[in-house]
């Protein structure tokens, strides 16, 4: 069997790489060699690589697309792996195996602190460290929901003239951008990306999407098969909520069904008269912690939580990880400080140790790690043999510290 070994997709390997594509997941659609060239573009360089055997022939390749996820609300650096594929030919030799190790190691020399991708298998991933972090909802409402929720929105019951939504023009992406992050801040999101100005410009060059704006929201949505899908809606106050959703719904005679990919509890759950229709679909994600350091640096957490906790961390794969860690957040932001002593202080409130008392820390794996960061909590880390050691002190610090309920609102 020849060796395999890995290295950068140069423009020369496109076609076999799409090859392999097309014999793994069949054909291009309607439009698809235009994505596939956007994709190609914003990854080769660095971004995908490739697995070849001993005659330097591609048996598989993967990218890293390089995407801004908000965690607490604070925006960290996020390696979205997509494009995983096989030579069917060659599947049963480790090539899958070696592309996603090889892409982990890859994000942190590229500095992306967190990763997370859509699994076609669980097990594949969960050998490289990612472990399940969310879903991806889709919720469905009926349109004439959100049609009278605009006709009977806080700026009519307040008595202000709401701001009548424009257009959105290439020269919008920046605000539209702005307005994002600042909704995940607002909301202490954890999980969703935000759109970078190019990618909200290009949506727009490319009329992919219906687009609107106010001064403090926008609305992004399609429209085909007598439905409405909202893939983004930012709003500010509930005047630009309310108007906004009634933009929405506005079309419900023609388009009688809204789909929505945004946060489980976006605040219109809350505003509208009825209820979200049964239907829900949810598509599984998986994340994974690429540099513990950073990635509690760059994090946001509860404001009034004060905690420290103790932890070992065994990643063969991001041996930069791999430790005993002190995880302490006090004022909104967190710090992990890599400890030599294995025997540390018992964990306590107060941003400090709460007893002189020794005690054996924590213990995970690359996968646990990447499932407490995601909010679960250890005594599920527990339950699935995620985790062991520690005390119920220890756990009820790291369940404070990491406590959150992410979710992502688009596939990629």
């Amino acid at each position: 069997m020849s060796e395999l070994r890995t290295r950068d997709v140069v423009e020369s390997d496109l076609p076999a790489v799409l090859a392999i594509r097309s014999r793994s997941f069949g054909p291009l659609g309607v439009g698809g060699e235009d994505w596939w060239r956007r994709v190609s573009a914003e990854t080769l360089g660095g971004r995908m690589i490739a697995v070849v055997d001993g005659s330097d022939t591609v048996l598989g390749a993967g990218r890293i697309r390089p995407y801004e996820q908000a965690w607490g609300g604070r925006h960290l650096r996020m390696g979205g792996v997509a494009g995983v594929y096989v030579e069917p030919s060659a599947r049963g030799r480790g090539v899958a195996t070696t592309l996603t190790r090889a892409l982990v190691a890859r994000m942190a020399e590229l500095g992306d602190v967190v990763s997370c991708l859509f699994p076609t298998t669980a097990t594949l991933y969960r050998r490289s460290g990612y472990e399940i972090g969310g879903t991806q909802t889709r919720t469905t409402y009926a349109a004439h929901v959100l049609r009278d929720l605009g006709s009977a929105g806080a700026g009519h019951a307040t008595g202000k003239r709401p701001e009548r939504p424009r257009t959105a023009t290439t020269g919008d992406a920046q605000q539209m951008h702005d307005l994002a992050r600042e909704a995940h801040a607002r909301h202490a999101s954890s999980g969703p990306m935000v759109p970078s100005v190019a990618a909200f410009r290009g949506m727009l060059e490319r009329d992919e999407v219906i687009a609107y704006v106010l001064g403090d929201g926008f609305v992004v949505y399609g429209l085909s098969d007598d439905a409405v899908t909202v893939e983004h809606l930012v709003a500010a106050t509930p005047e630009s909520a309310t108007t906004l959703w009634g933009l929405v719904g506005s079309g419900s005679s023609a388009a009688p069904t809204v789909h929505t990919y945004l946060d489980p509890r976006d605040p219109v759950t809350l505003a509208i008269g009825g209820l979200a229709a049964n239907e829900v679909q949810q598509v599984p994600w998986m994340a994974r912690v690429v540099d513990l350091e950073a990635a509690v640096s760059g994090r946001s957490f509860a404001t009034h939580t004060s905690v420290e906790a103790s932890l070992v961390v065994d990643d063969p794969d991001v041996p930069a990880n791999s430790g005993h860690w002190t995880v302490g957040v006090t004022g909104g932001r967190g710090t992990a400080t890599r400890t030599d002593d294995a025997s540390t202080p018992r964990a306590g409130s107060g941003g400090a140790a709460a007893s002189t008392a020794r005690r054996e820390p924590l213990r995970v794996d690359a996968r646990g790690l990447s499932a407490l960061w995601c909010g679960w909590s250890v005594s599920r880390l527990r339950q699935a043999g995620l985790a062991t050691g520690g005390d119920a002190d220890g756990d009820a610090a790291l369940d404070a510290v990491f406590a959150s309920t992410p979710y992502i609102t688009e596939y990629f």
